[in-house]
C-alpha cells in the first residue's frame, strides 16, 4: 500500500495492492538480518510519530504551496514503489508533508516518509529532483537499511547478551566508538539509496540527468564539516558514482516511458 498525506487531513492519493503489467522489480527483500521487520518498524513508527506530533503542535503540518507538484510526483512514484515490495506483509509507504525548517526529508523502517515543504521551497526542487529525493528515502525503507545497520551493530557489541532494538539504539546514544565503526555501513546505505532511488524514479518516467541536478547543487555548495560521525559520503562522491550509473538508469527510463505510457 502506498499513500500520501499532503494536508491536515489524510488524503489517499494512491493505493496499489498488486503490480501492474510490465512490472519491473529492482529490489529484493534482504535476508539473514537480526530481529523482524515488524520489530524494527515499531521503533521507526514511534520516531516518525514524534516528528509529526511536533510539527502538528507548531502548526507546521500539511502541504501549503507545492501540493500539486508533490501529489503529481508521488502518484507517479507510488506505482513503481508497489512493484518492489514482494513481502507477505508489504510496507505501507506513506508520505507526510510538513513545514519544519529543521527537517529536509527522511524515512523510517515502518514506511513513513516525511518531506518538509520548507526544504522543497529552499532548494526550489523541480519534479525530477523531488522524485529523486522521495525515491531515495523510499529506497532506505524498501532495502531495510535501518535493520541492516542494527544487525551490523550486533557484531560490534559483546556477544551472548540478548538485546532488543531499543537496546541497540540506547547503545548508539552513548557509544560513539560503535557509531564510528558503523560509518562504512551507513555510508554504503546512502550510496545504495542513491542508486536505487535513481532507478526507481527513472522507471517512473523522470529523466536521470534531471534528477542528478539535486546532487549537483549539493556538491556545488558543499562545505567541509568536522562531524564526529560521517553518516553520508560527500555529495561530490555520490554524484560521481551516480553519473557512472546513468547508462543503466537511461535504459530503465526508456523502458518505463515506453511500457507505461508516461510523459517525459
Amino acid at each position: 500500500m502506498v499513500r500520501a498525506v499532503v494536508g491536515r487531513m489524510a488524503m489517499l492519493l494512491a493505493t496499489v495492492l498488486a503490480s501492474p503489467a510490465h512490472a519491473v522489480q529492482l529490489i529484493e527483500a534482504p535476508s539473514g538480518l537480526a530481529w523482524s521487520a515488524e520489530e524494527v518498524s515499531s521503533v521507526g513508527a514511534r520516531s516518525a510519530a514524534t516528528v509529526l506530533a511536533r510539527a502538528e503542535a507548531a502548526d507546521e503540518s500539511g502541504c501549503r504551496t507545492h501540493c500539486e507538484a508533490i501529489a503529481r510526483v508521488w502518484l507517479r512514484l507510488a506505482d513503481v514503489f508497489a512493484q518492489q515490495d514482494g513481502r507477505p506483509r508489504p510496507f505501507a509507504l506513506t508520505l507526510h508533508v510538513i513545514q519544519s525548517a529543521d527537517v529536509d526529508a527522511f524515512a523510517t523502517p515502518d514506511g513513513t516518509l516525511v518531506l518538509s515543504e520548507a526544504f522543497v521551497r529552499r532548494r526550489d526542487l523541480d519534479d525530477a529532483q523531488l522524485a529523486f529525493v522521495i525515491a531515495h528515502e523510499a529506497a532506505h525503507t524498501l532495502l531495510e537499511h535501518e535493520r541492516q545497520t542494527l544487525t551490523a551493530a550486533l557484531a560490534l557489541l559483546p556477544r551472548n547478551v540478548p538485546r532488543t532494538v531499543d537496546d541497540v539504539y540506547v547503545e548508539f546514544g552513548f557509544n560513539i566508538a560503535v557509531l564510528r565503526l558503523l560509518e562504512p555501513v551507513m555510508q554504503q546505505a546512502e550510496l545504495e539509496a542513491d542508486e536505487v532511488g535513481l532507478q526507481l524514479a527513472s522507471l517512473a518516467g523522470y529523466l536521470p540527468d534531471a534528477q542528478l541536478r539535486f546532487l549537483e547543487v549539493e556538491a556545488a555548495g558543499e562545505k567541509r564539516t568536522d562531524a564526529v560521525v560521517a553518516t553520508h559520503p560527500t555529495a561530490a562522491s555520490r554524484l560521481a558514482r551516480l553519473r557512472s550509473q546513468l547508462p543503466l538508469a537511461e535504459r530503465i527510463y526508456e523502458f518505463g516511458v515506453s511500457n507505461r505510457t508516461l510523459a517525459p
